[in-house]
């Protein structure tokens, strides 16, 4: 009993923190329990999306919503269907999580009448069109800077913690999986040179992208965003989604070409633009839509930044080239020579003085990273890896691993398994 009355007050205080966000703001905002649970609501005259069906448990889904999941900072999220919303994981005095704040919705811009007939397609609205078309013309309208403004002012009064704007735009970056396919993409690079599907080249639109260009990773988290949709050009009439991934396919372009202009091999940045528009057409939910465009953004910057850290001649640079692409065939120093047009003894000398190692050493540690690859992203066997790579015999494939990486095969796969299995 004492119990219920505690939990009452501190309903009753989180009411009244609700009724002066929404005074203040004019943003509709809902608490819900860790349950899934409504236990407040003001939605300040703002009815629900007609897609809804006015049930407030079905934007769950659209929102990408886990009630029970914490947060320690606020969180930005837009639905699938463009609505852009702030949830707060409010906690009491001992820390102990007792629900969350669901702000909003908004549009960080107007949305034309042919971006909403692409939602009312997507969503299969045709019945109540009108109702729809309605409901996002009644929205409040506010930029992204002032909504992250919000965020830290709704946070602060809901936990008295003050955040500040750049750290709740950093978190956010951080959550929206913009690492998750960097591995995948590398699998599918590591696929295109065991069967030797090389690309030429494609036609290319300019835009300044230094960023990229240039490597500058570190400054990739103080992007607040990509373009937003709603200012965007529409690319498909009849699916919002599909003008989404038709400008996501753009950026790819042009980022693979701007870093290859930045110095990452033609193949590198090929690669890459197949694999991750492959996995792009996988997608059916805007929230990953979005997040694959950063991993986008962060995978060229970072390749780009490998090779600008690692400045080689020409002719070191096609060697390595050579190598890279033939990985998984039985290569050596002087089959290298040959091909390049060099004498086998200028080479090794060349190369030893460049890079530091002998042309032997640095296959075996290409073969190495690329083994490492496949080990931790696959199932692929040891065995069928060491073939791959053209070590005929394991113990030896194993001991050259070994001596490389410090531990064996066997140990990498168990010990990276196990890495992922603590950060999930």
């Amino acid at each position: 009993m004492e119990a219920v009355k505690i939990m009452n007050g501190r309903l009753k205080l989180i009411e009244e923190k609700i009724d002066l966000i929404v005074k203040s703001f004019g943003l509709p905002t809902l608490f819900i329990s860790p349950r899934g649970k409504v236990l407040y609501e003001n939605l300040y005259g703002q009815t629900l999306n007609p897609i809804y069906e006015n049930q407030k448990e079905k934007f769950f889904n659209p929102l990408n919503f886990d009630a029970s999941k914490i947060y320690h900072f606020p969180v930005i999220r837009k639905s699938v269907i463009a609505e852009k919303y702030i949830l707060i994981s409010v906690m009491d005095k001992i820390n102990d999580f007792i629900g969350t704040l669901i702000i909003g919705p908004c549009l960080a811009y107007p949305l034309s009448e042919d971006r909403i007939n692409n939602i009312i397609n997507d969503s299969k609205g045709f019945f109540i069109r009108e109702k729809i078309m309605q409901y996002y013309k009644s929205l409040p309208i506010i930029n992204s800077e002032k909504f992250f403004n919000i965020s830290v002012v709704a946070f602060h009064l809901l936990n008295n913690q003050l955040l500040s704007t750049q750290t709740v735009l950093q978190y956010n970056a951080k959550i929206s999986g913009e690492n998750n396919h960097i591995e995948k993409a590398r699998l599918e690079i590591s696929k295109n040179l065991q069967t030797h599907v090389f690309h030429h080249d494609r036609l290319f639109e300019k835009e300044t992208l230094n960023i990229i260009k240039e490597g500058r990773v570190d400054e990739i988290q103080n992007i607040s965003g990509l373009k937003d949709e709603e200012a965007a050009s529409i690319l498909s009439k009849s699916s919002y989604l599909r003008s989404i991934k038709n400008h996501i396919i753009t950026l790819i372009t042009l980022v693979s070409r701007e870093a290859i202009k930045g110095g990452l091999h033609e193949e590198i940045a090929f690669s890459l633009h197949d694999s991750f528009i492959q996995h792009l057409e996988e997608l059916n939910r805007l929230v990953d839509v979005r997040s694959l465009a950063r991993d986008v953004l962060y995978t060229y910057a970072n390749k780009v930044k490998q090779v600008k850290n690692e400045k080689y001649s020409k002719t070191i640079t096609i060697c390595k080239d050579y190598i890279y692409k033939n990985i998984y065939e039985e290569i050596n120093h002087d089959d290298i020579a040959e091909k390049i047009n060099l004498h086998p003894k200028y080479l090794s000398a060349l190369f030893k003085k460049e890079v530091g190692i002998t042309v032997r050493q640095y296959i075996q540690r290409i073969k190495v990273e690329e083994a490492k690859k496949l080990l931790a992203y696959s199932t692929t066997p040891i065995l069928e890896i060491c073939f791959l790579l053209n070590y005929n015999d394991q113990s030896y494939f194993t001991k050259v691993f070994k001596k490389i990486a410090g531990i064996t095969p066997k140990q990498y796969r168990e010990r990276h398994h196990l890495m992922i299995e603590n950060e999930t």
